[in-house]
């Protein structure tokens, strides 16, 4: 995660610092940057990932989780509708 908001940061410095009309190409540049950090770091969060450990801990952590990703559904649509209930594209 640390490479994803160092790319990020210097990704806006470098845009920043370039010109108008050479911004678009850089910014594309820096997003891909910024994609491949982001993927980076869910690569290495997956190699962490110890199948053994979950089964030793049992069902409850993957109950808890599970709900909580629920809840957070749930609350992320319910935000949305309010949000987002006057919008016309």
């Amino acid at each position: 995660m640390l490479g994803f908001v160092a790319a990020s940061v210097i990704g806006t410095l470098y845009v920043q610092s370039a010109s108008k009309k050479s911004g678009v190409a850089h910014i594309a540049v820096i997003n891909d940057v910024r994609t491949w950090f982001l993927i980076f770091a869910f690569v290495s969060i997956g190699l962490e990932f110890s199948l053994r450990g979950l089964r030793a801990a049992g069902a409850r952590p993957i109950i808890v989780f599970g709900s909580a990703a629920v809840v957070n559904l749930l609350v992320g649509l319910g935000l949305s509708i309010a949000l987002f209930h006057n919008f016309t594209p």
